[in-house]
Order: C-alpha cells, then sequence, then structure tokens
C-alpha cells in the first residue's frame, strides 16, 4: 500500500529540483509514490528528473504536461496518485527526512484528516523559521498546501486553479469544511528555498489582484454547495488583502502600485466594512490591527515603517 503520495509541479528549476528530488528519495517513510509534473519547462529541469526516475524507477513518475501553471500541474499529479494520503512540493524546496514518517504516522494515531507541520525559510545570508502550527482555528495558519499532508478524499470533486496565484488559498478554502480531525507537528519539516523572485517576492503588483479572484471564486462554490462561512471570509480578506496583499504591493517598485493598492482597499472597504465585529477579530494581534487600520486608510507606507523596525 502506498501511504503517501508528494506532488511536485515543476517549472524553470534545474538549479533546485536535485535537492528537493534528494530530500524526497531519502525519506525514512519508504512507502510512498513522488509524482512529478513538468509543466512544459523550457530549461533543463526534464533532464534531471529523467535521471532520477532511472535510478528510482519504483518510487518516482514522471509526467511532462503543456504549460497551464502550477495549479494545472498539482491537478494532473492527484489524478494519478494513489497514495492513502496526498502531499505537495514546490521543486524549489525540500523536506525533512523524517517529514513523511513522522507527518504519516501522526494523522494514523490521531485518524486526522490533515496534519500540519513548520516551515523554514532558507536564505542566502539567514533562515528564518516560521511556528505555523500554534493556531486557534485552521484558517488562521498559513494556507500553503505543502507543509501538510491531506487525507487523498479531501480533494474529491475540487481542483486547483489554472494560470492564477495563490491557488492554495483558494483549495484549502474551498476544504476548510471538510476537515474532521487536525493534528500538528510543532517541527521546521518543511524547507523553503527562498528565491530571489517568487510570488510572495515579485514586482508584479497587477498579478497580486489575481488574490481577488481566488477569493471570489472560492466564496462563490462554498456558497453553492452552502458551506460558506462569513466569519471565514472576512478573516481571508482582513489578513490575505487588507495585510498580507497590500504589504507586498507596497514594498514593490513600479508605477502600477498605487492603483493596485487603490482596488484592494475598494474591495476590503465593499466587502468587508465591519470586520472588526467578527469573531475572528478577538483573536488578532494589536500590531496586525494597527497595519489593517493604517492600510485601509490608504496609509500602508507608514505599515511598511513599522514592519521593518519590527523585522530590524
Amino acid at each position: 500500500m502506498i501511504k503517501l503520495s508528494i506532488i511536485v509541479p515543476v517549472w524553470n528549476v534545474e538549479d533546485y529540483i536535485g535537492k528537493c528530488l534528494d530530500s524526497l528519495v531519502n525519506q525514512t517513510l519508504k512507502d510512498i509514490e513522488i509524482i512529478v509534473v513538468n509543466d512544459d519547462s523550457p530549461d533543463n529541469s526534464q533532464a534531471i528528473i529523467d535521471e532520477y526516475v532511472k535510478k528510482y524507477p519504483q518510487k518516482i513518475k514522471s509526467y511532462i504536461k503543456e504549460n497551464g501553471g502550477q495549479g494545472s500541474a498539482r491537478n494532473l499529479g492527484l489524478k494519478y496518485a494513489k497514495g492513502e494520503y496526498i502531499s505537495f512540493v514546490d521543486s524549489d524546496d525540500y523536506l525533512d527526512k523524517n517529514f513523511a514518517r513522522d507527518m504519516y504516522e501522526t494523522a494514523k494515531k490521531d485518524d486526522a484528516s490533515v496534519v500540519v507541520c513548520d516551515m523554514v525559510d532558507k536564505y542566502p545570508n539567514k533562515t528564518v523559521y516560521h511556528d505555523v502550527t500554534n493556531f486557534k482555528e485552521i484558517y488562521m495558519t498559513t494556507p500553503s498546501v505543502c507543509n501538510k499532508i491531506f487525507k487523498k478524499l479531501l480533494f474529491d470533486n475540487v481542483e486547483f486553479l489554472s494560470k492564477y496565484w495563490y491557488e492554495d488559498l483558494n483549495i484549502m478554502y474551498k476544504i476548510y469544511s471538510r476537515f474532521d480531525k487536525i493534528s500538528v507537528i510543532h517541527k521546521g519539516y518543511y524547507i523553503c528555498n527562498c528565491r530571489d523572485v517568487s510570488t510572495m517576492t515579485n514586482n508584479n503588483s497587477k498579478k497580486n489582484l489575481d488574490m481577488l479572484y481566488v477569493l471570489d471564486d472560492a466564496a462563490k462554490w462554498l456558497k453553492k454547495n452552502k458551506l460558506y462561512d462569513p466569519n471565514v471570509y472576512n478573516y481571508l480578506v482582513f489578513d490575505h488583502v487588507l495585510i498580507s496583499t497590500i504589504n507586498r504591493v507596497t514594498a514593490q517598485d513600479n508605477s502600477e502600485k498605487k492603483q493596485v493598492i487603490n482596488e484592494l482597499i475598494t474591495y476590503c472597504k465593499k466587502n468587508i466594512p465591519n470586520y472588526h465585529k467578527y469573531d475572528f477579530y478577538k483573536d488578532v494581534p494589536f500590531n496586525r490591527r494597527l497595519v489593517a487600520w493604517l492600510n485601509l486608510h490608504h496609509l500602508s507606507n507608514i505599515s511598511k515603517i513599522l514592519i521593518n523596525i519590527k523585522n530590524r
């Protein structure tokens, strides 16, 4: 029996895919499969993947598809996955060798739908530990699918968006209501290789407006399936639009950012005008409340100064 399927979407990562695959084939849990989906990468990634398939033919499965974005690559991986549980790893990241074993054993011991671990950001000159396993509600932790394992059935009749950023948030928002039992491991088992350019460190202001689409799409889907929770929606817009996305765009340097920030603020004013009245708000730390208020009132440059001081 395959206990865990690890799905790896690949695009333009020839300098990183080897380290990623090394961390997967050397997992201490042996009953796993590694599904590598090349999203029509233009570099030498497939040649490297082929070498690993030749060396580990029983463990690694390789697929090549027409370019459609990370979400579509993950969807193809889900189609072929045979594991009891599913995990996702970005091809420029890597795992602690005990990730699969400890996450799976915890899932079985607790009969958990989802198991979450902490994350570590590796920069050329520093390491940042993210304690994302201390949360009151699952929707308050990072929406990344990469630091988690899921029962495969959670993805029945739902799929990742293609060609949109923040597709993790979209699918997590859709499946939160399906989680029965959630377990955590307070260890930094998922390691992010922080590159100069990524979704979270980009200079493409307009593309950050994808955040509004993925939230609207998920809310529409949840309402259709009678699973919509206004408290969760208000929290996600508050945290991911009013704070995170506006902060991200404010830090950029291009001619479009002012317009994009105005669109983000307009969305928040229209959709969560009374966010402070919802249950989630009482658990928001004062500093995040302050940043949200500043951003809502077109004062994100002050937020940027405060954040820079805190980071120092």
